[in-house]
């Protein structure tokens, strides 16, 4: 008889009742949010490994396209009487070498059939039956597969074509960069995101993985059809991003961007486990946190739950019309320091934490990781603005192209650690020089760039002026863990007036500055 009373009591039922809507208001809130978590972040996720894979993409497709040019002017530079003169061929090859360290495992000249013709047996071995020589021999320059040297470290071959008056291709010359001593696998592994993101450099020509983060992935043979369903798509020709699973069954969240100049394209890559780790916690704080409360609100929840609820559908309207763009992306009001205003203090910081990766991916869009100093794309763009003004107010704009004498001796000698450090120390140097007006960049390896304008002199003399700066600045000791060295620098000038394209403009720059280096160390040249 009691048992039936308390059961149709009034109280009773009102308890049951809000216990049973608290139970779904807390199981329908837990699924709303999970899932608009899930999503949100996936895509927030699959935006930044999309922009960290172009990033890294054009970064070696800079690489390889710096030394694809630089073979194209050697090739066009080659006297066609030499190619009859092994002699001489193999001392012009060595001097070229030696002004340019962007091919230090060997360059070779080959006929069309693959025989040297500089009579000489190198220390490095140049296949000459690879795609490179074949693309080579048809009036392509191209890129080789991949290899590991005797060293330990993984070499690059590359090919252009030598042409008579005619336009006939004549000769090959073949070129082997060391991606290893260049630093460029190092770079791999400064983008690597979370604790086991990375990124792989993949041939589908050559089915092998170029570089990897992991670097026991390095030189390997990709996975075979079916395994990778994303990476068998990449291999056929996708480009974007998608969520897969990977040979060692991991889910991941995957990028897919290309690198033109080889065939190749770039992984970024990441665990759906850590990227939906904030998930994850947002599923367990509203696990923690909601039964307590409910515990604890049980008799009054009824009366009460239209209040409690309130500033959450706010919320949840607010966050779903960010994500359909209405909204700016703003931090929601926290009305209450309660469970949902936990939940949206959570919610802000996670919309803060996305934030901040939007800006420091916009960041590493347009800065070199290593000094701070602006890349080569956002180098282009002021130059771009540059030329504009220069034009309108008839006025020059000044170009500097810096390249550092011993630098390659300096690595060798202390190590890349003390190479990133020396690296620093010029920037901060250079960047004392010069003006906030002006620019210094760093637009790879051991090359900058400055980018000054609004002369209160004739330009020639304030740029020549400038070069003396850089180069006395410069010349000043290292000073390293253990001991200092001086190294030196090369500086090519190039004047501009607003009619040049910023190609144009630091292609004469650079090529001032190979003048500058026939001068010896420390000196400067203007054209």
């Amino acid at each position: 008889m009691t048992l039936r009373k308390s059961a149709n009591s009034l109280v009773v039922r009102l308890l049951v009742m809000g216990l049973a809507m608290a139970v779904v208001g807390t199981a329908a809130s837990y699924i709303q949010l999970t899932r608009f978590l899930r999503e949100d972040l996936t895509k927030s996720v699959a935006t930044q490994q999309m922009a960290l894979a172009a990033y890294v993409a054009r970064d070696v497709d800079n690489y390889l396209d710096e030394r694809l040019s630089f073979l194209e002017r050697l090739a066009g530079a080659l006297p066609p009487e030499l190619l009859a003169q092994p002699e001489q061929l193999h001392a012009w090859l060595a001097e070229r070498s030696a002004l340019s360290a962007l091919f230090p495992l060997g360059l070779v000249v080959t006929d069309v059939t693959g025989k040297r013709l500089d009579g000489l047996d190198s220390a490095v071995q140049l296949e000459t039956g690879g795609p490179e020589f074949t693309a080579a021999s048809a009036g392509k320059r191209a890129v080789g597969r991949p290899r590991s040297t005797a060293s330990q470290h993984s070499a690059l071959p590359m090919a252009a074509p030598i042409r008579n008056g005619a336009g006939q291709v004549v000769a090959v010359l073949l070129g082997t960069a060391d991606l290893s001593a260049d630093g460029l696998l190092d770079h791999l592994q400064e983008g690597r995101v979370g604790q086991a993101g990375g990124i792989l450099v993949i041939s589908p020509r050559d089915r092998i993985f170029v570089a990897s983060t992991d670097v026991s992935m390095s030189l390997t043979p990709t996975p075979p059809n079916g395994v990778n369903p994303l990476h068998d798509r990449a291999m056929a020709g996708f480009r974007g991003s998608g969520t897969t699973r990977n040979a060692k069954g991991i889910e991941e969240i995957s990028a897919i961007a290309s690198v033109p100049n080889s065939g190749w394209f770039v992984v970024a890559r990441l665990p759906v486990s850590e990227a939906l780790a904030p998930v994850s916690r947002m599923q367990t704080f509203i696990l923690q946190q909601r039964a307590p409360a409910v515990t604890a609100v049980l008799v009054v929840i009824g009366l009460i739950m239209a209040w409690l609820l309130r500033p959450l559908l706010r919320a949840a309207d607010q966050a779903d019309r960010m994500t359909r763009g209405e909204l700016a992306l703003t931090p929601l009001q926290v009305v209450r320091n309660d469970e949902i205003g936990h939940l949206t203090q959570a919610f802000n910081r996670l919309l803060a934490k996305l934030l901040d990766n939007q800006e420091a991916l916009a960041r590493l869009a347009h800065h070199d990781t290593l000094t701070g100093l602006p890349n080569r794309k956002l180098l282009d763009e002021r130059l771009q603005q540059a030329l504009v003004h220069a034009r309108q107010r008839a006025q020059q704009v000044a170009v500097l192209y810096l390249d550092l004498d011993g630098f390659k001796d300096l690595n060798d000698t202390f190590g890349h650690e003390a190479g990133d450090k020396a690296l620093g120390e010029i920037a901060h140097r250079l960047r004392a020089l010069v003006r906030h007006t002006d620019t210094v960049a760093r637009i790879g390896g051991d090359e900058f760039v400055l980018l000054a304008t609004d002369f209160e002199e004739p330009a020639e003399q304030a740029a020549l002026t400038l070069a003396r700066q850089c180069i006395d600045a410069i010349a000043q000791p290292l000073q390293l863990e253990h001991s200092s060295m001086v190294i030196g620098v090369s500086i090519g000038i190039a004047l501009g007036s607003g009619s040049e394209t910023p190609q144009d403009l630091l292609a004469t720059a650079d090529k001032a500055m190979y003048r500058a280096k026939q001068g010896g160390r420390g000196s400067y040249a203007m054209m």
